[in-house]
C-alpha cells in the first residue's frame, strides 16, 4: 500500500534482519568459541547459541511460525482472543505479521480468513526485502519512506546474553559492526541509516571500537538503554551510561558530531524484582503483568533520560543528540516533571550544575518516537512537537504494516504542519538531511 502523504516520511524505529551467520562470518577466528550462531539440535529444533550456551530468552527457530496457515492463525488469536492464554504476546519474538499485535491499527482486525492470509502472504513475499539493502530500498519507496534509523536484532540482546563474558559482548558486537560496514554500509544512499553498536562494558575497547567504525563513517551509535554494564570487575551491577569514566567515549561522538540511539531490549532489570519477591532470573517471555510493567521498557527509557541530563552529560558536551526508538512517550511528562521539580527546589546535578530546565535540556537534545497507538496530543501537550518523530517498528508484529497511514490513524487532528515535523521534519533535522 504506497503513501498518501504528499511527502515522504523519515522514520525513527524501523529493522533489519540480520542473517543468521553474520556472526561467524565477521569474528574474530580467536573468538570463535564465543561466537553467537544457530545450531540443530538433536531433535532437530534451531537453538541460538551464546558462546556455546543457549539464549536465556529460550527462543528457538522452530517455533517461529513459516506458513502462511500458521501466521494467519496467529493473527486470527491476536485480534479475537487477546487475553487469552494461547494469544500471542508481544515479545514473544519471532512471528513475522506485521502489526498483528496492535488493537486499533491491527491489518487483520476485520479480514476474513482469506482476506488475511492474502495479506499474510503479501508480507511472506516482501521477507527477503527485509534483511536486502538493495530490496529494502525499493520496499521503502513503495511504503513512502525517505529514510530510516534500522535497528538489528540479535545485537540488542549482546549484553543480556553474555553478561559475563565482556571480550564476547565485544567480540560479536566488532562482527557485527563488520557485517553493517561491509554488506549494508552505514548510511546508504542516505536513506538506510543502520547503527554502530557500542558497549560500555569496558571503556577502552568502546574508545577503540568507537574510533574504528568513526573512521568508516558510522553516522549512528547504538547504546543499550538504562544503566551501562558494571564493567569485569562487577558484571552484575552497573553504571549511569553519564558516568565521567565514559567521557573519552563521549568526547569523540561530540567532536565527530554523529548522532546516538538507544533502542528497546533485553535487559537484566529483572533482577530488580528480587526486592518484591519476583524472580530475579525471569526473562521476557516469562515475565508476569509486574515485571513487564516495571522491568521492560519504561525503567531504562526513564534512567537513561534522568542519567544523562542530571549527570549533565550535555553540559559536557552540548553536541550530543540522543534518539529513544521503540521506547514509547507514556513515562515522559512524568519524568520530565519529577527532574524539573528537583531542578527548582535546588537539587544539583552530578558532574555540574545544570544551566537550564531538564525539560529544556530534553527539547535541545533528544527525539522520541511514541508507539504506534500512543496518545501522540499528550505528549506533543508536555514537551512541545520538536522532539516528537514517527517510529513504524515495522516489520514487528508490534509495528505497522503500512507505515504512511499512521498520520491520517493518529495525528488527523493536529495541524498540518505539527504532522509534518513528526512524519518527516524533526528526523530529518536529527540525521542532518536536506530539508
Amino acid at each position: 500500500m504506497e503513501s498518501t502523504l504528499p511527502y515522504l516520511i523519515n522514520d525513527a524505529d524501523n529493522h533489519f534482519l540480520e542473517p543468521e551467520d553474520m556472526y561467524i562470518r565477521y569474528i574474530e577466528p580467536r573468538f570463535r568459541d564465543k561466537v553467537v550462531e544457530y545450531v540443530t539440535d538433536d531433535d532437530g529444533n534451531r537453538v541460538e547459541l551464546y558462546a556455546g550456551k543457549p539464549s536465556k530468552l529460550a527462543q528457538t527457530r522452530e517455533s517461529v511460525p513459516r506458513s502462511a496457515d500458521e501466521l494467519e492463525e496467529l493473527a486470527r488469536k491476536s485480534t479475537v482472543a487477546k487475553a487469552s492464554e494461547n494469544a500471542p504476546r508481544p515479545g514473544d519474538g519471532g512471528a513475522r505479521a506485521p502489526g498483528m499485535f496492535l488493537s486499533r491499527l491491527n491489518p487483520y482486525k476485520k479480514l476474513g480468513i482469506e482476506e488475511r492470509k492474502a495479506l499474510i502472504e503479501e508480507f511472506k513475499q516482501q521477507e527477503n526485502a527485509w534483511g536486502d539493502r538493495d530490496l529494502r530500498l525499493a520496499l521503502m519507496t513503495q511504503q513512502g519512506i525517505n529514510a530510516a534509523l534500522m535497528f538489528p536484532g540479535h545485537v540488542l540482546a549482546l549484553e543480556f546474553e553474555l553478561q559475563e563474558d565482556v571480550d564476547a559482548i565485544y567480540a560479536n558486537a566488532r562482527a557485527y559492526n563488520r557485517w553493517v560496514c561491509e554488506e549494508v554500509g552505514w548510511a546508504a544512499e542516505e536513506r538506510i541509516f543502520m547503527p554502530a553498536y557500542i558497549s560500555l562494558a569496558d571503556p577502552s575497547l568502546a574508545v577503540a571500537e568507537l574510533d574504528r567504525v568513526l573512521a568508516e563513517g558510522a553516522r549512528l551509535i547504538l547504546f543499550m538503554a538504562g544503566h551501562a554494564h558494571g564493567g569485569r570487575a562487577n558484571v552484575m551491577g552497573g553504571r549511569s551510561i553519564a558516568d565521567p569514566l565514559f567521557d573519552p567515549i563521549w568526547a569523540r561522538i561530540n567532536e565527530a558530531e554523529v548522532r546516538v540511539a538507544t533502542h528497546l531490549g533485553s535487559t537484566d532489570y529483572a533482577k530488580y524484582g528480587a526486592d518484591l519477591g519476583e524472580d530475579p532470573d525471569a526473562t521476557l517471555g516469562d515475565f508476569n503483568g509486574l515485571q513487564w510493567a516495571l522491568y521492560w521498557g519504561d525503567r531504562p527509557a526513564m534512567e537513561t533520560v534522568a542519567s544523562m541530563i542530571m549527570h549533565n552529560l550535555f553540559g559536557r558536551f552540548p553536541k550530543l543528540r540522543v534518539c529513544l526508538s521503540e521506547q514509547g512517550t507514556v513515562w515522559l511528562p512524568y519524568i520530565l516533571r519529577k527532574l524539573d521539580h528537583a531542578f527548582l527546589m535546588g537539587r544539583g546535578a552530578s558532574c555540574g550544575q545544570l544551566d537550564r530546565r531538564p525539560k529544556q535540556i530534553f527539547r535541545d537534545h533528544f527525539v522520541v518516537a511514541p508507539f504506534p497507538e500512543e496518545n501522540v496530543q499528550r505528549v506533543v501537550d508536555e514537551v512541545g512537537v520538536e522532539p516528537i518523530v514517527f517510529g513504524s517498528d515495522f516489520p514487528h508484529g508490534e509495528g505497522l504494516a503500512f507505515p504512511a497511514q499512521y498520520a491520517e490513524a493518529q495525528l488527523a487532528n493536529m495541524p498540518a504542519a505539527d504532522v509534518k515535523a513528526i512524519m518527516r521534519d524533526n528526523l530529518g533535522r536529527f540525521l542532518g538531511l536536506p530539508a
